[in-house]
C-alpha cells in the first residue's frame, strides 16, 4: 500500500497558483468561495496559493466585510493562506480604497505593472 501512496505523492517543489478575484463581494458569493478554496486547499501543503483582490474584491479586507454573503470566511481563510506561506495582495478601486484596512494597503498593496509581471511566475492563474 505504501508503494501506491508513494506513486501519487507530489515530488519536487510545490506548484504555485495565483487566484485573481475581481468580483464584488457585496453581491457575488464567488469571492468568498475563491478565498475559501485557496485557504482550504493550501492547508494540504501540496500547492502554494497566492491571492490578488482587485477592484471591489479588495473590500473583503475592509470595514463591513463580515456582513457580505459568507463574509465570516474572509478573516479565517485569508489568515490560512498567509500562514501557509501564501500572500494576499490588494488592488482596490477608488470606492473600495475608502474601506480597505490601512495595514492592508501599507503592507499588501500591489501596483498594476507589478501584477502583470508576476503572473508569469506562477504555474497557474485562476480568475474569479
Amino acid at each position: 500500500m505504501e508503494e501506491g501512496l508513494a506513486s501519487i505523492a507530489v515530488k519536487g517543489p510545490k506548484r504555485r497558483v495565483l487566484v485573481v478575484v475581481d468580483a464584488d463581494p457585496r453581491t457575488d458569493g464567488r469571492v468568498a468561495e475563491a478565498v475559501r478554496m485557496a485557504g482550504g486547499v493550501g492547508v494540504w501543503g501540496q500547492v502554494e496559493f497566492h491571492v490578488v483582490l482587485r477592484g471591489a474584491a479588495a473590500r473583503v479586507v475592509g470595514a463591513g466585510a463580515a456582513d457580505f454573503p459568507n463574509g465570516k470566511m474572509y478573516g479565517q481563510f485569508i489568515g490560512m493562506i498567509r500562514e501557509k506561506g501564501g500572500k494576499v495582495w490588494v488592488m482596490p478601486d477608488a470606492e473600495a480604497l475608502e474601506v480597505v484596512d490601512v495595514d492592508q494597503m501599507v503592507n499588501h498593496s500591489l501596483k498594476e505593472p507589478d501584477f502583470h509581471m508576476m503572473t508569469a511566475d506562477f504555474d497557474g492563474v485562476m480568475r474569479f
